[in-house]
């Protein structure tokens, strides 16, 4: 059975936990790329937004930590830096010893799914914000999804911490990006010599995922 990859397009972080929990995989790895204090205050920011609804509304939200920390097919594991994610896919251990327990007659016609949040953003800070830089870390999660036979998918999500924040989210996946590392940039938002948009770079991977989208107002800050 022929793994898929695809990117996710969801708004909150929230969003792409609630996907991996109706995906029902066999075995999930979530690879989130940040430490697990920034990614707290990300559900915490958004539970703030939402303190005005009822509980029924957003119960994804009360049970996030729990869901994830209970579940025994699910393991977490956070990135916090470019150099940390590469690591990790490469050491990615054989699906046995991910995790143990108990899996449905269901889950065993499902194939393990490796979902990683926010790794376009990962790059931002670095050297490596480039078609080249995020080739090769997009090559890296492919190698390491095939080699475990592990569905593959990636989603960046909005910075629900930051009210200004504009860079962070879809919008990464359509924000140009020069073809080589360390390029120098002109303006703004514009680089010396030429660029690329991260989705073109993506999509020699990955098919983008519109289907499950989350409604544009499911959360306002």
């Amino acid at each position: 059975m022929i793994s898929a990859r695809q990117i996710y397009l969801g708004n909150w972080v929230t969003d792409l936990i609630q996907y991996i929990l109706d995906h029902d995989a066999s075995r999930t790895v979530l690879i989130i790329c940040s430490t697990r204090d920034a990614f707290l205050k990300q559900l915490l920011a958004i539970a703030r937004a939402r303190s005005s609804e009822t509980a029924e509304s957003h119960p994804i939200l009360t049970k996030t930590i729990g869901l994830l920390s209970d579940s025994n097919r699910i393991k977490v594991v956070y990135c916090p830096t470019l150099e940390n994610l590469r690591a990790y896919l490469s050491v990615l251990p054989l699906s046995g010893d991910l995790m143990q327990g108990p899996v449905t007659e269901e889950q065993k016609t499902r194939k393990p799914l490796m979902a990683i949040l926010d790794l376009v953003a990962l790059h931002m800070q670095t050297s490596e914000f480039s078609a080249q830089g995020l080739s090769r870390t997009f090559a890296n999660a492919v190698e390491a999804a095939s080699r475990e036979g592990m569905n593959l998918v990636l989603c960046e999500c909005q910075d629900a911490a930051s009210h200004d924040s504009n860079e962070r989210g879809e919008v990464l996946w359509y924000t140009n990006v020069p073809l080589l590392n360390s390029s120098v940039r002109r303006g703004e938002s514009a680089w010396l010599g030429r660029s690329v948009p991260v989705n073109r770079v993506a999509q020699r991977w990955f098919e983008f995922n519109e289907s499950g989208r989350p409604a544009p107002d499911t959360m306002h800050i």
